[in-house]
């Protein structure tokens, strides 16, 4: 019975960690609010209500959408906050783009940077 259970799986040694690390932490709750805005993005195409978006549009018809961590807007190069998209289709393909630059770490170092300023206004210490 175990030959055939370690012939139809593929087993390995490991083990969960009791303690997540902080990185893959920040990484998870990032990737879980921009699922959550991929969502919103949905019901805003089908005309329904939708609360906390991080797009919107300004009077000439232009799409901006910032990220957020938090309540906290994240600076994504030096200077520039928001990403511009000239349709809702465009929204939603940056969503994904920025979601597969999450997966890879590359917003890693911003995540740790305002993270410890949240913490730091909380009087904690990383």
């Amino acid at each position: 019975m175990v030959k055939a259970i370690d012939q139809a799986l593929t087993l390995v040694p490991v083990i969960k960690p009791k303690a997540v690390n902080p990185v893959t932490q920040r990484r998870n709750r990032l990737l879980k609010a921009i699922r959550k805005q991929q969502a919103a993005l949905e019901q805003f195409k089908l005309g329904e209500k939708t609360d906390r978006v991080w797009f919107w549009s300004n009077e000439d018809g232009k799409i901006y959408l910032h990220i957020k961590y938090g309540k906290v807007i994240l600076e994504l190069a030096k200077g520039k906050y928001a990403i511009q998209c000239n349709t809702l289709d465009d929204v939603a393909k940056n969503l994904g783009l920025v979601e597969s630059l999450i997966h890879k770490g590359e917003l890693d170092h911003v995540l740790t940077l305002v993270s410890r300023d949240i913490r730091a206004r909380f009087g904690k210490q990383n």
